[in-house]
């Protein structure tokens, strides 16, 4: 499969792109800096910025799914997520790629009561602006007649041990390794089993 990946040169998008090349994806990173990365067999690297839809048109074409791990540039940030997603998704629309997986965070939606009072507390003060940008992103997915899966993920860490994920919508959350998530979604690109659902994973 043909995969390209969104955000590949942040923390999870890196784990993401190891994870598609090591499981036999034909992988393209996409980002701002993807000169960062070192080049190897079955890497294409695609530089571009997700706000400019026809960059990220382009990029998509010929591709069988894409995978979204953007980040926001700032704790002010209300519109990268959203706007860049929005791009994404006008892309996989015009181009018929078959599949769509997008991280997202545990607490948007119905998955608040899954999070700790921690959690809880960071998106009422520090995070309330990436935590309304993931919201809004998660709106235009859905809204979207792509064959999404939207992966609303713990707090992240690069530290923890235990690499087991659980995923539910009615269990507790606490951490997952971004190694751990990054399996995840690469095997998602196979899985129907979240097809047009949301998802909280943790470890």
């Amino acid at each position: 499969m043909r995969v390209i990946i969104f955000g590949a040169t942040g923390k999870t998008g890196q784990y993401a792109v190891r994870s598609a090349l090591d499981t036999g994806h034909e992988t393209t990173a996409f980002g701002r800096s993807v000169d960062r990365l070192n080049a190897e067999s079955g890497l294409t690297l695609s530089r571009g910025d997700v706000f400019d839809a026809e960059v990220v048109a382009d990029a998509v074409a010929g591709h069988d799914a894409a995978i979204v791990c953007l980040g926001s540039t700032s704790l002010k940030d209300r519109t990268t997520l959203t706007r860049g997603t929005e791009h994404i998704l006008g892309a996989v629309d015009r181009h018929s790629v078959g599949r769509l997986v997008v991280v997202s965070a545990a607490g948007v939606g119905e998955s608040w009561a899954q999070i700790p009072m921690s959690s809880k507390l960071m998106f009422k003060t520090m995070l309330r602006n990436v935590f309304a940008d993931h919201q809004a992103q998660e709106e235009v997915v859905r809204a979207s007649a792509a064959n999404w899966t939207i992966v609303r993920a713990a707090v992240l860490s690069d530290k923890l041990q235990r690499r087991a994920v659980t995923a539910s919508n009615a269990g507790k959350t606490s951490r997952i390794h971004r190694s751990a998530l990054a399996g995840l979604l690469v095997d998602q690109l196979d899985d129907s089993t979240y097809s047009r659902q949301a998802i909280t994973v943790t470890s």
